[in-house]
């Protein structure tokens, strides 16, 4: 009878122990002691101790892959309504020249990007800029503007840089 109350009192200290190591996230030294019995049936521990220490496992954080674009709100170059959810992904606005009407944009990602239907806006004109063509992964290129002038020379003038499907990629405040 002795034997079983001390055998379930063993096991109840080695679930014991598991959970707390489960619930912290620290592992936490724990020692454990053989257990001797005496000829009369009484149990003792020696003064003996083995401290183990048990290396909890922890998941590295995920690693982040391409910035994830806002919903489209594209509306024929009017403000946008949230210009700081811009990623500036997968090409960025590098520079808006207004006085010479240029676009400078560069291809941030590992991937050749295809400009056909994307939408470069003078947002305070409500006017597109026109970009076309391809930008290799790494290369800038400057656009130059239509005739005449989009860009407001005189006031605050931001462009924004939509994708095809209309969300806000790129926002460049005046220089």
């Amino acid at each position: 009878m002795r034997m079983g109350l001390i055998a379930a009192t063993m096991v109840a200290m080695v679930i014991w122990q598991a959970q707390a190591q489960e619930s912290s996230a620290v592992a936490t030294p724990a020692a454990y002691l053989p257990l001797v019995i005496r000829e009369n049936g009484t149990p003792t521990s020696t003064a003996t101790a083995t401290a183990t220490r048990t290396p909890t496992a922890t998941n590295p954080p995920a690693a982040t892959g391409t910035p994830t674009l806002p919903p489209p709100t594209y509306n024929d170059c009017q403000a946008d309504p949230n210009p700081a959810a811009a990623p500036n992904y997968p090409v960025r606005i590098t520079a808006i020249d207004k006085f010479a009407e240029t676009v400078t944009l560069q291809n941030i990602s590992l991937t050749a990007i295809d400009l056909t239907n994307w939408h470069m806006c003078s947002i305070t004109g409500n006017q597109q800029h026109p970009i076309s063509g391809t930008i290799q992964p790494g290369q800038s290129t400057t656009f130059p503007g239509p005739a005449g002038s989009i860009w407001n020379n005189l006031s605050t003038d931001p462009g924004a840089l939509y994708t095809p499907d209309g969300r806000l990629a790129s926002y460049r405040s005046d220089p």
